[in-house]
């Protein structure tokens, strides 16, 4: 794996263990539980490790099967399915000691030449003329509950701008629709494969709760218990995670304790480089 020197690097700096098992040492840190945009970009990157560096992935498909924890390291285990002569399919198993927490299945591309159409990037605000999230979170802290302050009054190295009013507490009732730009605050190498991983990490913040904003419930009300269930990805255009992209997200369904939420991510230039879905658990306590 590439070596660089920002403060993602220590995330893929991988202990190779017996046969295709790669080892992550410890994140450590204040979190109750690791994020799970943190385990999909290594489990990601692991698969990567396994793959032609000029085969890029394309798509990939995880489960949050169970909450990691930040004192231990963790082991992926990758299995090398098929390798064509234009794609190559891996899954990836993430385990801490003998819980599973994560697998993950991907699929990788030669490019290819072709003709493109895609969705139009919506028109709004420039990210420069947006606030920084963080001003916005640490002027929440005081009334957010203790679990949601450990997450948020951190630096995760990821500049995001909400373009739509960003509510903490008592939101009122909206369309089940936002956007936010973000970039890595860190300059990262070349490696189009770093800046997926990068993207992969940031992919899994804030489209979880889209789908409570016609609800009225706020992502820090003190009874919400939520977590990422699924989380998928497909990769379309070049793109680097250290210019500003448009992560624009809406949610079709919440019931059954769940929501659903999709994700469209544009280069600042109006390509579409990427698209999401995530699946979470939305409780709230009685």
């Amino acid at each position: 794996m590439d070596e660089t020197d920002h403060r993602f690097a220590p995330l893929f700096y991988f202990e190779e263990r017996d046969g295709s098992v790669l080892r992550a040492g410890p994140t450590g840190g204040p979190l109750f539980r690791l994020f799970g945009g943190q385990v999909l970009a290594q489990a990601l990157a692991a698969a990567q490790h396994s793959v032609a560096a000029g085969r890029l992935a394309h798509s990939c498909h995880a489960y949050f099967v169970r909450a990691g924890r930040v004192d231990q390291p963790i082991d992926f285990t990758v299995h090398r399915d098929t390798d064509g002569r234009s794609f190559s399919a891996r899954r990836v198993e993430a385990r801490q000691g003998n819980d599973l927490i994560l697998t993950l299945s991907a699929s990788f591309h030669d490019a290819e030449e072709g003709p493109v159409q895609q969705a139009e990037m919506p028109v709004v605000p420039d990210p420069l003329d947006l606030p920084p999230q963080d001003e916005v979170i640490a002027a929440a802290l005081p009334d957010m509950p203790p679990h949601r302050i450990v997450f948020w009054d951190r630096d995760i190295g990821i500049d995001f701008r909400a373009v739509e009013p960003f509510h903490t507490v008592d939101p009122s009732r909206a369309p089940p629709r936002r956007s936010f730009w973000f970039r890595s605050r860190d300059r990262l190498g070349d490696d189009p494969r770093e800046h997926q991983r990068i993207l992969a990490f940031a992919s899994d913040l804030y489209i979880l709760h889209t789908g409570l904003l016609p609800l009225g419930i706020s992502w820090s009300d003190h009874g919400l218990n939520d977590a990422s269930l699924d989380h998928a990805l497909w990769f379309h255009q070049p793109f680097r995670a250290d210019e500003w992209l448009l992560y624009t997200m809406d949610s079709p369904y919440v019931g059954g304790a769940r929501t659903l939420a999709r994700g469209m991510i544009f280069a600042r230039d109006g390509r579409l480089v990427a698209s999401v879905a995530q699946e979470g658990l939305i409780r709230l306590a009685r």
